[in-house]
């Protein structure tokens, strides 16, 4: 045989080949040999990409022996695929092994994550479906970070199933947009909605509740967000005396109607209340006087000072 000859019939041969390949899997399940079913409300993904073409196919094998096959089916309330799958058998406990098929690609890759068969058993639902992927998705679902656009918290805290942050009195907190992180590939969630973050201004005047939904759906933690405010300091300002000028301290501060008690020398010289944001104290001869607001206390010093 000639070396021309061997070459054409080699191509042949791939050209058979490629034409097998191409060929979508002819899965088939015996269902009238089987008592007992397992069904699934699945989703498929291959390398990292939600599968979505309604030729896509999910395949269910015990050992060599096909068990279920499944295509895709778009469910528009939920604007997602999914594989109704069910699968077949006589006894439980075997061990399930998937297969996805591609249509797009043309590409059939073996699942890694198994499952024990049993009977009767329904796995999945449209809002956590169970995931089909190679590789496998993540199961984590934690808040990472949490915090306000444009706006630095004074303190935030992050344990499982609780946020609690603190902000200056200076933001309303009926109006904050949640700017947050996740755990890989997971969603946040509001009364079942995704939350997109710094895109959404909310109310936290009061305690709000989240659910953080896992990248593969297995996992469902709910959060509550409590967001406080804490009382800006007061700002104290002075102006010295100047020759036959008396001297003056200004306080500043949010605390509306709040009564700010001004000393000279270790004792109380006048009161005035918080109005419009701030008092003045006229009139104040040289010396060393001391301003207390609720809590807070500044020393201050009335120089004497020439033209």
């Amino acid at each position: 045989m000639g070396f021309k000859k061997i070459v054409l019939i080699f191509s042949i041969l791939l050209g058979g080949l490629s034409f097998l390949c191409a060929q979508p899997p002819n899965w088939k399940v015996n269902e009238a040999g089987y008592q007992h079913t397992m069904t699934f409300v699945a989703k498929l993904n291959m390398d990292g990409v939600m599968m979505s073409n309604q030729s896509d196919l999910v395949s269910a094998f015990v050992g060599n022996t096909c068990r279920g096959v499944s295509k895709l089916t778009y469910v528009a309330s939920a604007k997602s695929y999914y594989a109704y799958l069910t699968v077949f058998s006589n006894a439980p406990g075997e061990t399930i092994t998937f297969y996805l098929y591609n249509s797009t690609l043309n590409k059939l890759v073996k699942v890694s994550k198994t499952i024990n068969f049993v009977a009767n058993q329904n796995i999945g639902n449209l809002f956590q479906s169970y995931s089909i992927a190679e590789p496998a998705l993540n199961n984590k679902a934690d808040i990472l970070t949490f915090n306000f656009l444009n706006i630095k918290s004074i303190t935030s805290s992050i344990t499982p199933g609780s946020v609690i942050i603190s902000l200056s009195e200076s933001f309303p907190l009926n109006n904050l947009t949640p700017v947050f992180t996740l755990s890989k590939g997971a969603n946040l969630l509001k009364n079942r909605i995704i939350q997109s973050a710094g895109s959404l201004a909310s109310s936290f005047t009061t305690a709000v509740n989240y659910e953080v939904l896992s990248e593969d759906e297995s996992t469902l933690s709910n959060y509550t967000v409590n967001v406080t405010h804490v009382q800006d300091p007061p700002l104290f300002y002075k102006k010295d005396a100047v020759c036959s000028t008396l001297g003056a301290i200004k306080v500043v501060s949010k605390r509306e109607g709040a009564v700010v008690k001004l000393s000279l020398n270790g004792r109380l010289i006048n009161s005035k209340s918080i109005t419009n944001g701030e008092t003045i104290f006229l009139s104040l001869v040289s010396g060393t006087y001391v301003a207390n607001i609720g809590n807070d206390s500044k020393i201050i010093i009335i120089n004497l000072k020439a033209n």
